[in-house]
């Protein structure tokens, strides 16, 4: 986890920035607290922040050039496999100065060119100058887990890894995006494309290289993923088959864990209990003796009384003997920590499940352990949400045949609503027609879980500054693949990946996530649909390789708990305060946004107790507010 800003300036002359630079360099110091580095070239300007995680010695100080001086950059991320890089370059006739990752990045950039990130197994966001053209290339990795925004200014472009970086460097915004603002509040949606909730500001999507040459744009293009290089099995639609497809996905997956231990500091796990967790935390136990892994014996856990989920943790922890670190998240301590948690989220959150993941960065911190391991990106990989029971029943349709799929619906109905059936095995033909409605009846009713669909219930206005509603729901996708591409790439997965992102460098923490190494990926994609759901269990093809590696009380359990919050509670007790004020009926008759008398007795019902929870939009409504005020309102300072 590391920091990085930069500037295109037009005019050619990007010293005029220096200061900027340096403000917004320390407005991101949070993201790397180790070292700083700034460098310029005409037109191109670079900062740095540097969180040490490989090679602790100056050797990998940063902005970092090539042997031959044609590249310099500047990378937030890891390359975990640099070692095999390293040799391979090596045998090109590189020598190595430096024992750490960046160094190869720049290299391979030397020999392969900007084809050398289809080549790498990691997380990056780069900033990367190529002299002899004097040409500036941007590039994220292909799940966007580092992040990178720009800002075009007209005679000068701005680049921060976080949005408060763009502000400190003086990139200028234009307010609200209504589009943003408005899907997120009608829709739920966040971080499915482009548009931040800031007109003016920029993300750089996911996967994607791009090139400015003399203050133009000149290349915008997706980059392959890193999975189609993949070797993949045969697979056969027998039990060997099967057999041997598993065992290829769990070699994969301890080989993804094996490589994100690769550090000069102490590694540790995210611990909820649930299924990815707990796999990441026994594969991490078996690997302490490779080439570069320090120690990993700490796993950090959010406890919560209302979610304990102890039992699924202890057998854990004997398998282990990890240090086990709990924060229980005291009421009289939230109010203040609440505070800080939305002042770090440079755009609105979705919920307040984040928090808890918040608290878990501040107890890894407290122990001084810099890396994290964690799940995220299991469930949108391998099915772990309800929404997806629809389009897998679809899938076995077209794979496995209708008297199949009714197999499969009756246990899922079995397992979500207690033993029901949808219909009878031996329906015969009249089961092909009365199917699929009954599968669109299922998908509505699990929307509730799915981030990308809601009832509106506060009638926000139509003539406001946000404009009229802008409902933009995709339809049920056809099949489970399309289903889980649509998670992976535009939502949820953006989204906590963005979250993810700040909650681990607000304490400066580096977070590392298995389950989206490209073998992983790849093989999960070329799974059929029963191998990734089956009678009536989520994640599947997951729980198949877990007997013998974690604890049979983990691998057998079919609820989902994930880090779930009180979310009620919390808001009518130790957060009432800041609900009341963000919420004031002077905010939000000034914000101009909302249909001030609809919020006002929506939230009075949720602080009186009527209602136990907030409606999805109330709460919404409540994290944008909060947003508006921690950040919208915030000055930006002039450029120079």
């Amino acid at each position: 986890m590391c920091g990085l800003v930069g500037v295109l300036d037009r005019r050619g002359a990007a010293t005029r920035f220096r200061g900027p630079l340096q403000r917004a360099a320390d407005a991101i110091a949070h993201r790397g607290p180790d070292d700083e580095g700034f460098w310029f070239d005409g037109a191109i300007g670079l900062g740095f922040r540097r969180l040490s995680i490989l090679d602790l010695t100056v050797a990998g100080h940063q902005p970092m050039a090539s042997h031959n001086g044609e590249w310099t950059l500047v990378f937030n991320g890891e390359i975990y496999n640099f070692i095999e890089l390293q040799r391979e370059l090596e045998q090109l006739g590189v020598q190595f100065r430096s024992h750490c990752d960046t160094e190869v990045l720049v290299e391979a950039l030397t020999h392969w060119g900007t084809r050398a990130f289809e080549r790498f197994n990691g997380m990056w966001a780069v900033l990367a100058w190529h002299a002899p053209t004097r040409t500036l290339y941007a590039c994220r990795d292909p799940w966007g887990i580092k992040p990178l925004y720009l800002s075009d200014q007209g005679d000068w472009i701005g680049f921060a890894s976080e949005i408060k970086g763009l502000r400190a460097l003086g990139c200028q915004h234009q307010g609200v995006d209504g589009l943003a603002a408005r899907r997120y509040l009608d829709a739920g949606l966040l971080d499915t494309d482009a548009h931040t909730m800031f007109a003016g500001y920029e993300r750089l999507l996911p996967g994607h290289l791009h090139a400015w040459r003399d203050g133009q744009q000149i290349l915008t293009q997706q980059l392959a993923d890193g999975t189609q290089s993949i070797d993949l099995p045969a697979f056969r639609d027998d039990d060997r088959g099967e057999m041997e497809f598993r065992e290829a996905f769990r070699d994969a997956l301890l080989s993804a864990v094996r490589l994100r231990l690769r550090a000069d500091v102490d590694v540790g796990t995210c611990l909820s209990g649930g299924l990815d967790s707990t796999t990441i935390a026994c594969a991490a136990a078996r690997f302490l003796a490779e080439e570069r892994v320090m120690t990993c014996r700490h796993a950090f856990t959010a406890l919560l009384p209302e979610f304990d989920e102890s039992r699924y943790i202890r057998p854990v922890l004997a398998q282990t003997g990890a240090e086990w670190h709990i924060t229980v998240a005291a009421d009289a301590q939230l109010f203040e920590k609440a505070l800080k948690f939305f002042q770090i989220h440079d755009e609105p959150i979705h919920s307040l499940t984040p928090l808890a993941g918040y608290l878990v960065m501040e107890l890894a911190a407290q122990a001084n352990v810099k890396v994290l391991l964690n799940g995220q990106g299991a469930d949108e990989l391998l099915a772990g949400y309800s929404s997806t029971v629809a389009p897998f029943l679809r899938s076995v349709i077209q794979q496995n045949g209708m008297r199949e799929a009714l197999h499969q619906a009756n246990l899922e109905a079995g397992s979500a609503l207690g033993g029901a059936a949808l219909l009878s095995r031996s329906a015969g033909s009249a089961a092909a027609r009365a199917l699929m409605p009954k599968l669109e009846a299922w998908w509505r009713r699990h929307q509730a879980l799915h981030p990308n669909q809601r009832s509106a219930n506060l009638n926000l206005p139509h003539d406001g500054p946000l404009g009229p509603p802008r409902m933009e729901l995709q339809p049920p996708s056809e099949t489970l693949a399309s289903a889980l591409d649509d998670q992976m790439r535009r939502t949820p997965l953006p989204l906590y990946l963005r979250i993810e992102d700040a909650n681990s460098s607000a304490f400066s923490l580096e977070a590392r996530l298995p389950f989206l190494d490209p073998a992983v990926v790849a093989l999960a994609r070329a799974a059929p649909a029963r191998l990734l759901r089956r009678d009536g269990m989520n994640k599947y093809l997951l729980r198949s390789i877990l007997p013998g590696l974690v604890p049979e009380v983990v691998w057998q359990r079919r609820d989902k708990m994930g880090f779930p919050v009180p979310t009620g509670r919390w808001l009518q007790g130790p957060l009432r305060a800041i609900v009341l004020d963000t919420l004031s009926e002077q905010r939000l008759a000034a914000r101009g946004w909302y249909n001030v008398p609809e919020v006002l007795a929506a939230r009075d019902r949720l602080l009186g107790g009527i209602v136990a929870e907030p409606s999805p939009q109330l709460r919404s409504l409540f994290l944008l507010e909060r947003w508006a005020r921690d950040h919208l309102d915030a000055p930006t300072p002039a450029p120079l």
